[in-house]
């Protein structure tokens, strides 16, 4: 049986890589790649890489010939119009090499979002349905990356975090959290014709992000509600839904989730400021 993951080399698939070559043999696996002389660190551990761009359908078809598994990580292009094409010639593709399960990396609860990348996941997501593949669809929270959109290392600076008026609510997961789970569902047995919401059990606030920083930089920071304050983040929120709640990351993850103060002292100790 062998499993083909695109996007090896990504932000979120270089995480599912690293998990997976811990429970698979490294000849199990072939890394689908658009660039493939980037994914010299896979090849050195023994995994199969291959040339695989999702605007070459005829490249796919060979990356994934043979592959009883697929994992399809959504294209990371910004226009979501080129994007749905993309995934709509690796979903083809896999048909015609007769990948016998397909797994896709979503966004969590799309039906309630109003953004263009929820349309285009939702109708990826169909088309993966209409495709006739047993199909396992990965819901994935907001990357925990939001932290840095939100003025913490302003913050541990001034004192004050900023925050516009409302009652704001987050819901984000980080990276490595989400790999383990794909890589659960990828080896695992029954997920067939599924959809897991790959969301954090709890929401956090703009409070309770203050309090967190305030403990990891050993300064008191406090919660300051500016009325002026322009942050695209907090646009993004009023359209896509943030406070849905799910135990199937936690339980998919199989140990304890990383948190914002994870994500904060790692900020913190390594990150350049910003």
């Amino acid at each position: 049986m062998k499993i083909a993951v695109t996007g090896a080399t990504g932000n979120l698939g270089k995480h599912i890589l690293a998990q997976l070559l811990k429970v698979e043999p490294a000849q199990n696996i072939v890394a689908s790649l658009r660039r493939p002389e980037a994914g010299e660190v896979w090849r050195a551990q023994g995994v199969e890489v291959r040339y695989g761009d999702y605007d070459d359908p005829a490249s796919l078809e060979s990356s994934f010939y043979g592959a009883s598994k697929l994992l399809l990580i959504s294209s990371p292009l910004q226009n979501d119009e080129v994007r749905l094409q993309q995934h709509l010639h690796a979903i083809e593709a896999a048909q015609k090499v007769s990948v016998e399960h397909l797994l896709y990396t979503s966004i969590a609860r799309p039906e309630q979002g109003k953004l263009p990348l929820h349309q285009m996941h939702l109708q990826t997501e169909q088309a993966i349905k209409e495709s006739g593949i047993p199909y396992t669809l990965l819901r994935n929270a907001y990357y925990m990356d939001l932290l840095k959109l939100l003025g913490v290392r302003e913050a541990a600076v001034t004192g004050e975090l900023c925050t516009p008026p409302g009652d704001w609510a987050f819901n984000t997961a980080a990276r490595e959290d989400l790999a383990a789970a794909a890589v659960t569902l990828l080896t695992g047995k029954g997920h067939e014709n599924k959809t897991y919401e790959l969301t954090a059990p709890e929401t956090w606030t703009m409070e309770n992000l203050a309090q967190v920083l305030s403990e990891v930089t050993g300064q008191p920071i406090a919660c300051r509600i500016d009325p002026h304050l322009s942050n695209p983040v907090f646009q993004m929120l009023t359209l896509a839904d943030m406070t849905y709640v799910s135990p199937d990351l936690a339980r998919l993850a199989g140990s304890p989730l990383r948190s914002i103060k994870d994500e904060l002292l790692t900020m913190f100790r390594t990150g350049p400021k910003s």
